[in-house]
């Protein structure tokens, strides 16, 4: 993305991935004196005021491992019992939480390229033993196959849909492997236009690969088919169930189109981010995706809304991927708060794009952050723009996703 250009040649690793204000979930004015917050085995500890808006998080978990749920005598209070971060509105009382982690099994993707209607298709593909069905995972603006798999949101995804028995499949749009804007709007990108498997290369491809597993006996056309993808990956998927008449289809930050709400009979979900400061999204777009949930409600046809709210940052944040120290993302945390970029709530005012710019106008004035690999800082300013919930894939909905493709609205 733009954010870290002048910085290094990473022009699509944050393309369309990207992925101000209080924060989320729709805080009240405080009304009286703190109470206490306690939470076990994560982050969120603190005095608040009845009526704040309280978010808690997970500690950070490796490869291996999953987060499970938060346990409390207050559980009834949490947005989401069940994801890692999650939130509620503080009650006139103490209250604590424990966050408990699960072991699996590690996800290792297969790659192999795997031949599309015209060329060979770049595939990363896991299918568990007995798997209920399987998804498409389907990548933004500019992205690639091997940009979604190498990206921590995408992974914990990833994760969380295999360590649920659902298979999954990532490739990529054809103008992406052929590095050619083919319909000429400007883009490198899936097209959901021609809404055929004969004219348009790119569900040409996917029903190609579809049968490719079929005829290998991986899987079969009785397991049930799902797609989820983000920013135009999300778009694509609303048009792909639609078209291949899958179980269920998610988009995350994308309205998808309102005629489609008008005649799609696909149960589809919508996880949006408050914040989106996307040029193709934002308040319209979030308010065109509720429109179209609400228009598929009204019809009859399953359909969940889910928005991505802005979060506080915390000391540890930057350490959640791994690839930076506790210690580290401490001191990261404290050089923003002191630099003036963290409310007293330690919510990060704006978004990141003004980090970059004073940073890159002066790297020394910034000694934590400039310590840092180049991947490191792209992790910062990721974490910073989850935690602003602006255009970015997140995995704080994850087991809401999960539900939706088990049940729907069952």
């Amino acid at each position: 993305m733009k954010k870290l250009l002048p910085l290094i040649a990473l022009a699509t690793l944050f393309s369309c991935q990207k992925e101000s204000g209080s924060g989320g979930g729709g805080n009240t004015t405080p009304t009286t004196d703190s109470f206490t917050v306690t939470v076990n085995n994560g982050y969120g500890s603190g005095k608040y005021k009845t009526g704040d808006t309280v978010h808690i998080f997970s500690i950070a978990y490796n490869t291996d491992q999953l987060f499970n749920i938060w346990t409390s005598s207050d559980i009834s209070l949490l947005n989401g019992k069940d994801e890692w971060h999650t939130w509620f509105i503080m009650p006139a009382r103490n209250v604590s939480f424990t966050g408990s982690i699960k072991n699996i099994t590690p996800v290792t993707l297969s790659f192999e390229q795997i031949r599309g209607r015209d060329r060979l298709k770049p595939v990363y593909y896991y299918f568990p033993a007995g798997h209920k069905g399987f998804v498409y995972l389907l990548h933004g603006t500019g992205g690639s196959a091997q940009h979604f798999v190498n990206s921590y949101e995408y992974q914990q995804l990833i994760k969380d849909l295999v360590s649920d028995n659902f298979g999954v499949i990532v490739t990529e749009a054809e103008e992406i492997t052929l590095n050619t804007d083919l319909n000429g709007d400007g883009k490198l990108r899936w097209n959901p236009t021609p809404l055929d498997s004969t004219t348009n290369v790119d569900y040409a491809n996917i029903k190609i690969i579809t049968d490719t597993f079929y005829n290998r006996g991986v899987t079969n056309r009785g397991k049930l088919r799902y797609s989820a993808g983000m920013s135009n990956g999300g778009n694509f998927s609303a048009y792909l169930s639609y078209l291949f008449n899958y179980k269920a289809g998610i988009s995350y930050c994308a309205p998808a189109g309102n005629i489609l709400a008008i005649v799609s009979t696909i149960p589809f979900q919508f996880c949006m981010a408050r914040f989106d400061n996307n040029e193709n999204v934002g308040p319209t777009g979030n308010a065109n995706a509720l429109t179209n949930s609400q228009t598929l409600t009204n019809r009859g046809i399953c359909s969940k809304f889910f928005m991505h709210e802005h979060s506080p940052l915390y000391p540890e944040r930057f350490a959640r991927k791994g690839d930076i120290t506790l210690s580290k993302s401490a001191s990261v945390f404290n050089e923003l708060k002191t630099k003036g970029f963290l409310d007293n709530k330690n919510y990060f005012i704006g978004f990141s794009d003004a980090l970059v710019t004073a940073y890159q106008a002066n790297p020394t004035a910034f000694p934590e952050l400039n310590s840092l690999n180049v991947l490191q800082k792209l992790t910062v300013i990721e974490q910073i723009d989850l935690a602003v919930a602006d255009h970015q894939m997140y995995s704080d909905y994850n087991r809401a996703t999960l539900k939706f493709f088990n049940s729907q609205c069952n």
